[in-house]
Formats: structure tokens, C-alpha cells, sequence
């Protein structure tokens, strides 16, 4: 059986509303079966399937709006909305999103309080699976348990690692912790250094992704996951890791084959599956248009930024377009007409997004539309006939969290830091295929330049800027930087989000931002 079946009872679990108290950041959630003891082989995969769920569906967080607290969305709109590559017109007024995109956002910005919430639930799935797969020895080999186990903790690791990267600091609990207890509050390095041993302990226990089932983590997504955190590590810790980061890359590199002949295009439509796993996108997030729906993830990215104004018939979509996120006139600009990445509507759409065009986004407003993530098949692409138009506004596009060109990109700036990986070869794989002419030398700045051309609108960006050492300050100018259409400085200490007023009283308050309560540490 294939295990999406387990996925999507995972996510009727969710979807039931099992609640938790997140107040206390030692969330415990119940059995994802109406059961009090997990009696079957089913009841177990049930629970792993949760875990993996939990990245696609909605609930688990209270919020008034299940879909805006996706896990995929709230991470896409954390890390896209504050940089050069997009916006959300004033037309949008969703709890939370002014003050990210506008860069002044705090303690109680509202998708700040839901974007913990829902990392600390993920690691809450995670731990209560750990706790119990034990138990389920008559119904799976030690071998499997071990795997089981590894995949889990990597997706622990996964929401560890956005926490690291987006609030800097966070409760460390694991399947050990006690329930109900309140866990000890880790600085960013102390989190980056647990979560990091902790991931390189499991990775051994993963299985090659030659020879993993699609809907499953491989060796090679755990080794990814890790060389990003080793690839941020001296933002995260004042220590570089570039050596680290590097060699995990080869690794990744030497196991999974790179295809020229792959249509950027194709990696990002309805049938992308088949492009997942052993190939070239590591780690995917799947989805089903009929199985496994969420308001988050590619539907987001498709309905949600298609202009309501604007014929999508071509890309698979006769519904009500939702209007959301629009591209920037930098992303438009870095990708050249010739760029086969180029995936971009412009109609009577213009280039910038000038102060008049935030009201509204009319058919020939501002801000040009991105068209990476469709709803039509890979045979069908150009949606022919209409014979691929979706009946809902939900999306089959698997959302992409790592893809092989990154580990080429993530190469090239290792090199670029002294490290002897090969890496100018893959950054030029990468430009090759996209169309482009090789680079001998490529520069950091033409480094970062690539990341965005190759991996725009996949949740990089902000990161990316970070330790490129463009996001704040002046240095780096970009169209509505700041929430100021000439762009404007934004402060060093928003290089890490607020932690929300909701957790003040355990956390504390990261600098640069008012207190609102008390702390205890």
C-alpha cells in the first residue's frame, strides 16, 4: 500500500481539530486514532503519517483561519514576502502580512505567534511518535523501527531548523522530555548544536534515496538538511561551516544524478512526483488535488497568486484567483527573456509595483505574475483544449523544500569560500541548463544573483540574504524594501523575527524589540 494512504488519514487526524496547549511549548498531542491503544500495523504507520502530515494540513494551531496557518505557507511567507522577490498588495489585509512584508513586524504580530505554534506542534508530532513506535515491535523488524525513527527525527530536525533560522531561540524537547513538564529555553547555538548532533545521529539510519518509497525521507534529504544548517552556521553561531557543508553536498552530488535535459518547467506542475526523490527534487512536500489538499503549499503559490483579473486558463486554473503574492520588478529583471526559468505572465501586467498599484491588482495594475507552479501535467503543460483545468482550487504540485540545484549553488558559494568542492563546475551545470553562458569565476554577488534566478518563490530568499549580508542596512536596495517603494534601511536585529508576546513569559524577547512582559530567564 502506498504510504500517501497513511499521509491522508494523517491528515483527517488533523483535520478532526486535536488541539493542544501551546502556551506551555511542550505541546502533547493525542493519538491520531480514536483508539486508546494502537493495536495495528495501521495504527502505527497512522502516526508516522501524522508526522509527515503534519508539514501539508491544517490543524493542530488555534487560529481563526486553518489554511493561513498552513505549515508550507507560513514558512513561504516568512521567508519570501520581506525580500526582492515579491509582495502583497494592500488588497491583502490577512492577519500578520503588513508587518512582514513591510518589515515591522512584533512581539504581537499575529502569523508570528502562528508560525511557532505550528513548528512547536510539528516537533510535538514528531516526539509522540518516538515515544511510541517502540511499543509496535510485533508488527515491524528492529530494522524498520530504526528507519522509521530516523526519518522522524529528521523532520524534527526540519522544524528545528526553521525555528533556528527565523526565531533564533526556542524550547528544546525531544521524546525524552517529560509531559507537561516546561522544557529548557536554547540559545541559538545551543539548538543549532543539538539539533545538528542529533541529525547527524540519524542520518546513517536513513534509507539511499535510491531505494526509498516516494512520500518518505532518504539519506540524501537528511544530509540536506544538515549541509544547510552547516551552510548557515556562521550566522546561526559565529562559526563558519563551509568545509562541513561542502562535503555533505558531494556526497549528495555523487548519489543523485543530474539531468540536463530536465525542463526547469516541469519540476513545478501537477506531475512533479516524478521528479521526486532520486532525483531532482530531494525532499518534496506532496500533494493531491483530490487526496492530500491544503490552502498552504503549491496551492497558495498557484490560485493564491494568480491575478483574479487574468485569464488562467492556460495554467490550468478557470476558478476565483485569489490575488496574493505578485513578483517584484528585481526578480523580474534578474530573469533575462532567454532565462528557460523564466516563469512569468506579463499581459498588460507592468513590471513595477508602483504605490497606486497596492489597492488593487487589475489587469493592468503592478506587479508581474508568477506562473512557476501550475495545475497541469507535464503532457499537457500549456493546458491544450482545457482539458487540464483544476474543479477546485486545490493543487497536485508536490511543494519542493530541496532541490538538486541547490546542492550545485550551495557548492559554488562553498568554493567561493575557499573550499576546494568542483563547486564553479555545478554553479555552471546549473546556468547551462537554464540557458545561460558558463561563468569561470562567478562572484558572490553572482552567486546569490543565481540562487534567485534558480530557486525564486521555493522559501529561500530571506535566508539567502541574510548570510549573503544583504538583507538589512542600506547596502542592498530593493523595490518596496521596508515597505518604502524606493526601498529603505532595514535594522540589523530584524535579521531574526520577534518571539511572540504568547511565549515572552518562558523565552524571553529577542533584541531590539520591546518587551511586553516579564521574563524568567
Amino acid at each position: 500500500m502506498k504510504f500517501s494512504k497513511y499521509i491522508i488519514a494523517g491528515g483527517l487526524a488533523l483535520a478532526l481539530g486535536l488541539s493542544s496547549c501551546v502556551d506551555d511549548l511542550n505541546v502533547d498531542p493525542e493519538n491520531p486514532t480514536t483508539k486508546t491503544e494502537l493495536t495495528t500495523q495501521a495504527d502505527y504507520l497512522g502516526v508516522l503519517a501524522r508526522a509527515y502530515g503534519g508539514l501539508l494540513f491544517e490543524g493542530g494551531v488555534d487560529v481563526n483561519d486553518g489554511g493561513r496557518a498552513v505549515y508550507t505557507r507560513l514558512l513561504w511567507n516568512l521567508q519570501e514576502l520581506p525580500t526582492d522577490e515579491t509582495i502583497i498588495g494592500d488588497n491583502w489585509t490577512d492577519a500578520g502580512i503588513p508587518e512582514v512584508k513591510n518589515c515591522v513586524s512584533g512581539p504581537d504580530c499575529a502569523m508570528l505567534y502562528e508560525a511557532f505554534s505550528r513548528f512547536n506542534y510539528q516537533i510535538a508530532l514528531c516526539n509522540e511518535f518516538l515515544r511510541v513506535i517502540d511499543k509496535g515491535s510485533e508488527f515491524f523488524t528492529a530494522d524498520q523501527i530504526k528507519e522509521f525513527k530516523a526519518e522522524v527525527r529528521t523532520l524534527r530536525a526540519l522544524s528545528y531548523y526553521h525555528i533556528i533560522d527565523i526565531f533564533g531561540k526556542g524550547p528544546w524537547v525531544t521524546e525524552e522530555s517529560a509531559v507537561g513538564a516546561i522544557p529548557p529555553t536554547y540559545t541559538r547555538k545551543e539548538l543549532f548544536d543539538a539539533v545538528t548532533a542529533d541529525l547527524a545521529d540519524a542520518i546513517p539510519d536513513l534509507v539511499p534515496a535510491s531505494r526509498q518509497i516516494y512520500g518518505r525521507l532518504s539519506a540524501e534529504a537528511g544530509k540536506m538538511l544538515l549541509a544547510k544548517l552547516y551552510l548557515n552556521a556562521e550566522v546561526y553561531t559565529g562559526t563558519p561551516m563551509w568545509k562541513e557543508a561542502a562535503d555533505l553536498c558531494t556526497q549528495i552530488a555523487n548519489s543523485i544524478a543530474w539531468n540536463p535535459s530536465i525542463e526547469y518547467k516541469y519540476l513545478f506542475c501537477a506531475t512533479n512526483d516524478k521528479y521526486v526523490g532520486n532525483n531532482e527534487i530531494i525532499w518534496a512536500v506532496p500533494q493531491d488535488a483530490n487526496s492530500m489538499t491544503t490552502y498552504g503549499g503549491t496551492t497558495y503559490l498557484a490560485v493564491g497568486a494568480y491575478n483574479s483579473k487574468v485569464d488562467c486558463l492556460p495554467f490550468g486554473c478557470a476558478g476565483d484567483q485569489w490575488a496574493g503574492p505578485r513578483v517584484l520588478s528585481n526578480l523580474s529583471k534578474a530573469l533575462a527573456p532567454t532565462d528557460k526559468r523564466r516563469l512569468i505572465f506579463e499581459g498588460k501586467l507592468h513590471e513595477e509595483v508602483l504605490p497606486e498599484d497596492l489597492a488593487d491588482w487589475t489587469e493592468d495594475g503592478g506587479g508581474y505574475m508568477c506562473v512557476k507552479y501550475v495545475y497541469t501535467p507535464e503532457t499537457n503543460y500549456d493546458n491544450a483544449g482545457g482539458l487540464n483545468t483544476a474543479v477546485t482550487a486545490f493543487n497536485s504540485t508536490d511543494f519542493p523544500l530541496f532541490r538538486l540545484a541547490d546542492v550545485y549553488l550551495m557548492l559554488a558559494e562553498c568554493e567561493a569560500h575557499g573550499i576546494a568542492c568542483s563547486g564553479y563546475d555545478y554553479f555552471n551545470k546549473v546556468r547551462l541548463r537554464a540557458g545561460l553562458p558558463a561563468i569561470g569565476q562567478p562572484s558572490l554577488d553572482q552567486i546569490l544573483e543565481e540562487r534567485m534566478r534558480e530557486l525564486y518563490w521555493e522559501g529561500h530568499r530571506r535566508s539567502d540574504l541574510i548570510r549573503f549580508g544583504k538583507f538589512a542596512g542600506s547596502s542592498y536596495l530593493w523595490e518596496w524594501k521596508g515597505g518604502s517603494f524606493e526601498g529603505a534601511s532595514i535594522p540589523d536585529y530584524r535579521k531574526l523575527y520577534a518571539i511572540p508576546v504568547q511565549f515572552e513569559a518562558t523565552l524571553g524577547q529577542n533584541p531590539g524589540y520591546p518587551s511586553t512582559v516579564a521574563t524568567q530567564n
